[in-house]
């Protein structure tokens, strides 16, 4: 009888315990069933996605090529804009930038200028200065001496002299005689040459004919080729280069075409269909956007890959860095 009772105790205890573990198990998947419906609103997701066509606007961005036109930007709605933001450019400004055509009615001013050095300072040793006041924009003189020191180690030459940039002397006796409406923007250098202690006209020719056939892998051109006296109102004038920056003049050479030309080229190319250049493995979009409005808009990359210049007329240019 006492056996009896002492089975019934023990099945009781392991009725009980079973029970126990069971009530734990089910507890502990329903807390584990509700920490997981909430997990998400812990999830911090960095990025702007969009998926339709009513996405919401994206961070903005801009970078102009001149301060006075650096006004904030709004990107465009939905995926066919996405990547860039809409940009606004003040008319007052379509004078500035490396592409500027400068003439009679419209010379460049000082006002123009970019950010200038010294070149009494800045220069290697590959080149002289015809005085210790010369003056050039910081990308200008930073290409000038690559080119100086590559053309020094190709010829053995170290002969060219900077006779002026923005202020060269044309008067009677002068070894660059003309006067040209771009220098005061700042990206512009006149060359002479150093043969045996006196002072040559740079005519194209010759161990120095290298510049002219060169210059362009630097960013520079011949501002007043041959043949195009008609468009540009000068006969050549080798000694008289014109930084525009590496893509501009590869693509310039590349088509033969003087400032003139190559600006009014570009400007049938819009954002919706820009002209695509491949340069030492990069590729850019080129396109402009025209206007007589005090304001003209149009679309830039919000990562701030691209450049801006006006033509000195009624059009911007943008070069955008395509990553």
């Amino acid at each position: 009888m006492k056996e009896t009772k002492k089975n019934k105790l023990k099945l009781s205890r392991v009725l009980l315990a079973m029970g126990i573990i069971v009530g734990t198990l089910f507890g502990a998947d329903t807390l584990r069933r509700g920490l997981a419906s909430q997990q998400p609103y812990n999830l911090t997701i960095k990025g702007d996605f969009r998926s339709s066509e009513a996405a919401t606007q994206a961070s903005t961005g801009s970078s102009l090529g001149f301060t006075s036109a650096d006004e904030g930007t709004t990107a465009f709605e939905g995926v066919k804009y996405l990547g860039y933001s809409e940009c606004e450019l003040l008319k007052k400004d379509v004078s500035d930038g490396l592409l500027s055509v400068y003439n009679e009615k419209s010379p460049a001013k000082e006002s123009h200028q970019g950010t200038m050095v010294d070149l009494s300072e800045e220069k290697n040793e590959f080149y002289s200065l015809v005085d210790e006041n010369v003056y050039l924009n910081e990308d200008a003189a930073e290409a000038f001496n690559r080119m100086m020191e590559d053309y020094a180690n190709e010829t053995g030459l170290a002969d060219f002299i900077v006779y002026g940039t923005t202020d060269t002397f044309t008067g009677e006796g002068s070894y660059c005689p003309e006067t040209f409406y771009d220098s005061k923007a700042g990206y512009c250098v006149d060359l002479a040459l150093n043969a045996y202690g006196s002072v040559l006209t740079y005519d194209g020719y010759d161990a120095e004919g290298w510049v002219v056939e060169n210059c362009w892998k630097y960013g520079f051109i011949v501002r007043y080729p041959e043949g195009k006296k008609s468009m540009t109102g000068y006969e050549y004038c080798p000694w008289h280069l014109r930084y525009v920056g590496e893509i501009h003049a590869a693509i310039s050479t590349q088509k033969k075409m003087c400032l003139e030309e190559y600006v009014e080229f570009l400007e049938q190319y819009t954002f919706d269909d820009p002209y695509t250049f491949s340069f030492n493995g990069e590729a850019y979009q080129i396109y402009s956007v025209t206007g007589d409005e005090d304001k003209l808009t149009t679309r830039v990359p919000v990562s701030g890959n691209y450049e801006l210049s006006g033509d000195n007329k009624d059009s911007f240019i943008i070069t955008a860095h395509k990553v």
